[in-house]
């Protein structure tokens, strides 16, 4: 086992990587739509993915169910969910996105209700400020407002959290977190693939996608962070680790304001920290 402090910076670089994917591909100077950036971020990333199942798992047997589990999570968390939160930053912008995103850990407990999980007092307050935070980006303050892009989301949380919940089955049913990463992956290239099959798909190697591969790459590191630190530390120290993501992006999209043209204000900060404050209620 890797020493303590490690596997908490594991944990902490997970928020971190994915905090700066959300800022990277808003400041992105790239053209294409989001399923075309859906498609490079996953082509760029999935070198990073490979090597650490590869690493991790070694291709050791699992079973038909947590494969069809992990095939079926993958398209939901990056070809309805990811695809989603791109459309989101575009729209609302990284840090109210990303804020927006914590609303998975809230659908999550309730999908966890449906077969039977308790929820404490102490979750339940947890979800109510992750709510006040949620509600704080969709009204009226600094956080430039969308429509189009609160809906997307709303569908980019819930697509995180039935993964999330998928992907927990599968490992329970005799699958393996390294395995379902890189068959998520796969199966997401693939069909994203076959939807863009009558589009210029060679227009996403281009110099002017170099931030989307960018952004591809610090994802892949995020979810390959993420499964090395819930196997060692558990979700209930995870959890609250991970989900600084809105305080980095936050931060990052006022930092590098002239690539953003984004500039959360005091309530985005606020926001932030709310949303951070509910997520680790929700874990304690």
């Amino acid at each position: 086992m890797l020493d303590p402090l490690v596997l908490y910076a594991v944990g902490t670089s997970v928020g971190v990587f994915f905090g700066m994917h959300d800022v990277v591909i808003r400041g992105s100077r790239s053209n294409m739509d989001s399923r075309h950036m859906l498609l490079a971020s996953l082509v760029s990333g999935y070198p990073v993915v490979f090597l650490f199942s590869l690493v991790f798992w070694g291709f050791s047997a699992i079973s038909i169910e947590s494969i069809i589990l992990y095939i079926i999570a993958g398209l939901v968390n990056f070809n309805v969910g990811r695809a989603s939160l791109y459309v989101a930053i575009r729209t609302i912008g990284a840090s109210g996105a990303s804020i927006m995103l914590t609303l998975s850990i809230v659908i999550g407990i309730a999908l966890g209700m449906g077969v039977g999980e308790r929820v404490s007092p102490t979750q339940a307050l947890g979800a109510l400020l992750i709510l006040i935070a949620a509600i704080m980006v969709a009204w009226r303050g600094e956080i430039k407002r969308d429509p189009r892009g609160i809906v997307a989301g709303l569908i980019a949380s819930f697509g995180l959290a039935l993964a999330i919940f998928l992907s927990r089955l599968g490992n329970i049913n005799g699958g393996d977190p390294f395995a379902g990463a890189l068959i998520a992956y796969t199966s997401s290239i693939a069909f994203e693939m076959f939807l863009l099959r009558n589009t210029e798909i060679r227009s996403i190697f281009s110099r002017n996608n170099t931030a989307v591969y960018l952004a591809g790459v610090l994802a892949s590191l995020g979810q390959v962070a993420r499964y090395v630190a819930l196997v060692q530390l558990g979700a209930s120290i995870v959890t609250p680790l991970q989900n600084i993501r809105p305080v980095v992006a936050t931060t990052l999209t006022r930092v590098f304001y002239s690539r953003t043209a984004e500039n959360p204000g005091l309530r985005g900060y606020v926001a932030a920290v709310i949303a951070f404050t509910g997520v680790f209620l929700m874990a304690i």
